[in-house]
């Protein structure tokens, strides 16, 4: 019988260090996932910004028609 809860106990521990183990880990990737969205949203801002300016220089631009004559 001492032998079987030796076994549990060392089991159990084994588990709890596994579940600390994986806190930390779980950690990181939740700290890693929100440097990338963070990133994401600086990007889409930069994409939409560029568009803007993109579709302000176009509007700038000399129309067709204005060319033909």
């Amino acid at each position: 019988m001492d032998k079987e809860l030796e076994y549990l106990e060392s089991r159990v521990t084994a588990l709890v260090a596994r579940i600390r183990e994986l806190e930390t880990q779980n950690g990181r990737f939740a700290e890693a996932l929100s440097e990338a969205l963070r990133d994401n949203a600086e990007l889409n801002f930069r994409v939409n910004e560029t568009r803007a300016r993109v579709a302000a220089l176009v509007e700038r631009l000399p129309k067709a028609s204005e060319d033909a004559e």
